[in-house]
């Protein structure tokens, strides 16, 4: 009798165990505030049984816009805590709101020697054409897949897979609302449960910090350029204790000239200052100018995983040329 693979799965709440006022409430049903049973959504599927045993960690559900550093930490050490316990993957849910950025982190502090899979919906439990839960049957699949292995933190959503390295949500509302920006996705896990991984990413399995750099990761505030824009933002977050500012500039990288001098005034007093853009696509690379003024560079990274990277790189150095390495080998 052949013996199945053990998940363990958690939960951490989102739009994929939330409900809405009727079926067709696909836009506000985060207002109701009114979620399933906790456990229901995997006792509803009762075809994982064919795939895997799946065992429930508790873990607090909460819409994954109102997560903080807390829980980031405890999640972390929860998910290296079930990989070291020998379970054969891990499945987290999550809203999609900052799944990005949670898989991210995840994809830099947890240690997988077994597939770690983040899965979220695009529509509530209840609504006409839920995809949570078979969603979450093909996060699954694709968790016990020899295909997943050594693959780093997964991100699946539409039967697509994606390295938490390159995944971005790119629409509000839709089923297909997430893409893989100029890389593409990794590869599907199709109709009949096949899973065809197509590419490897080089970078999403290198990790490169601790489960307890999380809880130790200083303020680091997002600034986002306009035309017109000023210094007044930056100078707040300096004055809020920002440790590192990350600069979402036009184009390639590029704040106003108030926003310049701003940036300036926050790496004197000690901040380090990265510069990304609010470009979907594309590097910014360290001009001269940004070395001369002792500022890092973001590569490939858009500014919201640009700012879970240069905070946990602030929790072994401040020295830019450090952090700049650092930043480039992620």
């Amino acid at each position: 009798m052949t013996t199945l693979p053990t998940v363990a799965l958690i939960a951490t709440g989102g739009t994929i165990d939330s409900l809405g006022a009727d079926r067709l409430d696909l836009a506000w049903y985060t207002e109701t505030g009114e979620r399933l049973p906790e456990g229901s959504l995997l006792a509803s599927l009762p075809e994982v049984a064919d795939i895997a045993v799946v065992r429930s960690v508790p873990f607090p559900r909460t819409p994954s816009y109102e997560i903080t550093p807390h829980t980031w930490a405890r999640l972390v050490q929860e998910t290296q805590q079930q990989i070291d316990s020998g379970v054969d993957a891990v499945v987290i849910t999550h809203g999609t709101n900052t799944i990005e950025e949670t898989a991210f982190m995840l994809s830099l502090t947890v240690r997988c020697p077994v597939p770690v899979v983040v899965v979220g919906a695009m529509r509530p439990a209840n609504a006409l054409g839920a995809d949570g839960a078979l969603n979450l049957v093909q996060a699954i699949r694709l968790a016990v897949a020899e295909q997943a292995r050594g693959l780093g933190v997964l991100v699946l959503l539409n039967d697509t897979v994606f390295a938490a390295r390159d995944v971005a949500k790119r629409a509000t509302f839709r089923a297909d609302g997430f893409w893989a920006g100029d890389l593409g996705p990794l590869g599907y896990v199709d109709a009949d449960g096949f899973v065809d991984i197509r590419h490897r990413h080089a970078r999403n399995g290198r990790v490169m910090f601790q489960p307890g750099d999380v809880a130790a990761m200083p303020r680091v505030d997002i600034v986002v350029s306009h035309l017109g824009a000023d210094g007044t933002l930056i100078d707040a977050a300096v004055a809020a204790g920002a440790r590192g500012i990350v600069s979402a500039g036009t184009g390639a990288g590029r704040p106003t000239a108030a926003e310049d001098a701003a940036l300036d005034r926050a790496v004197a007093q000690g901040v380090v200052v990265c510069q990304s853009t609010r470009v979907p696509t594309g590097r910014v690379s360290r001009s001269p100018r940004m070395r001369a003024s002792g500022r890092v560079a973001a590569g490939s990274m858009p500014p919201w995983k640009a700012r879970v990277a240069l905070a946990l790189c602030l929790t072994s150095s401040t020295e830019p040329e450090a952090v700049q390495k650092l930043l480039d080998d992620i």
